[in-house]
């Protein structure tokens, strides 16, 4: 397909699959907050406060989605502090909770703001403000206006911590005509392993321009560890014994926690200590999560009610986290992990901060999402992938049984994690290199 067309096509049929999508989208918005908020600067209408700090132009334009794509991009910028403190850079989030985490982690240097939308005059207007010398896309992030626009201006883009998951490789190979073409308007591609290089060659990314930089991941979680003490000063106010076998099952979908709470109430009866710990993906499901504790006949602790000067009342069955961004400090505290969306969901979670506290990590079936880090961390037996629920109940009694297991376990995990954590520095160098072969932005140029 020849580039003007597939361009032309696209521009046209965007817009009427985003408006048909939309209600949809809204209604998600409207879960995590406003679905209102920061629909002028979606369209890159920004108001004084961005248009006086970005105004200048920008060193580097990093695109990202939610929390996950900007806790790599903020491991990729706090290397480039190090290296050029006075940077400046533009951080553009697409979700409420991604941009939560952006603005409380934002610098002097750094300006967050909404993602535009991928409509070429919104885009145009993205780029006329911000004259970025280059754009660095997260993970998955090719936006077809993106990439047109600044090839048109010739701003390089780069991929940071490519990958592709199963279903976007199979679209990709399915119709090379329209993606390859698109693909070959990424400068440099960063690959998180040697394997992943065949299969986004093979999918239509530029061969020649993909390099081997290691899994940013890696990095977001080994910032996020620390003592849990130091974090959560109110998890004494549980008033669990210091004795007590603690599962957390982190990052939790529907149907997942029914299941946790069968497996915690049959393993009880073996192992009296046993305490258990629920971190939904999604907090505001967390009146409903109660709802079945209770109805199970457990006694129920919300975090938010918990104190750092203790709680009255007898210590729950179950502590249910209702608030955002405790769990990665919470997997100190962890006798067995349990990470979500992988038995009653498709995709699986992140589990790599459950393997840098060093603790033995249980997945389910469906960890498509994380394929590769499973396969590195199984051939190493750092991780216990269940096929069902049964055999999840039997690693969980042969962990709870066996604290030389559950030792065994969690050091290997943790060895595998001290391994690959470097990645965010090796991609930061790439980057300086990128910027040195680019003009210094000049104030209204």
């Amino acid at each position: 397909m020849k580039v003007p067309l597939l361009r032309w096509g696209y521009r046209l049929l965007f817009p009427v699959v985003a408006g048909l999508a939309s209600p949809y989208y809204l209604l998600r918005l409207s879960k995590r907050g406003n679905p209102r908020e920061g629909w002028t600067e979606r369209m890159a209408f920004y108001p004084p406060s961005i248009r006086d700090r970005a105004g200048r132009g920008v060193d580097l334009w990093i695109h990202a989605v939610s929390v996950g794509e900007v806790l790599v991009a903020l491991a990729l910028l706090r290397e480039l502090r190090r290296k050029a403190p006075r940077l400046r850079v533009a951080l553009s989030v697409t979700t409420i909770t991604g941009r939560r985490v952006a603005l409380g982690a934002a610098d002097a240097h750094t300006v967050v703001l909404w993602s535009p939308i991928d409509f070429p005059g919104v885009v145009k207007r993205a780029f006329d403000l911000l004259r970025p010398r280059a754009l660095i896309l997260v993970e998955t992030e090719v936006w077809p206006n993106y990439l047109w626009e600044a090839k048109r201006r010739r701003v390089p883009v780069l991929l940071l911590n490519a990958r592709l998951s199963p279903r976007t490789e199979r679209w990709y190979r399915r119709f090379p005509e329209v993606f390859r073409p698109l693909l070959q308007g990424l400068s440099l591609v960063l690959a998180q392993a040697p394997e992943d290089v065949d299969r986004l060659a093979g999918a239509g990314f530029p061969p020649e321009r993909i390099f081997v930089t290691g899994n940013l991941k890696y990095d977001v979680a080994n910032v996020g560890s620390g003592r849990a003490e130091s974090r959560c000063p109110w998890w004494g106010a549980c008033g669990w014994p210091p004795d007590a076998l603690v599962l957390l099952a982190g990052s939790t979908h529907p149907g997942e926690e029914e299941v946790m709470l069968d497996l915690y109430q049959s393993s009880r009866a073996r192992h009296p200590n046993l305490r258990l710990v629920l971190a939904p993906r999604h907090v505001e499901r967390s009146p409903e999560i109660h709802a079945i504790c209770r109805k199970a006949g457990l006694s129920v602790a919300l975090r938010s009610d918990l104190g750092t000067m203790g709680s009255p009342g007898s210590p729950p069955d179950v502590l249910l986290l209702n608030t955002t961004g405790e769990l990665r400090f919470l997997y100190e505290k962890a006798t067995v992990v349990f990470i979500g969306k992988s038995l009653c969901a498709h995709g699986g979670q992140n589990f790599l901060e459950a393997a840098c506290a060093g603790k033995p990590i249980l997945v389910g079936p469906h960890m498509e999402n994380f394929a590769m880090l499973v396969r590195e961390f199984r051939k190493e037996r750092a991780l216990l992938q269940a096929a069902d629920r049964s055999e999840l109940a039997s690693f969980l009694e042969e962990l709870l049984a066996s604290e030389e297991m559950r030792l065994e376990f969690g050091k290997r995990a943790h060895g595998v994690f001290g391994k690959n954590v470097g990645a965010a520095a090796r991609a930061a160098d790439v980057v300086v290199g990128l910027l040195r072969t680019q003009p210094e932005v000049r104030a209204g140029s």
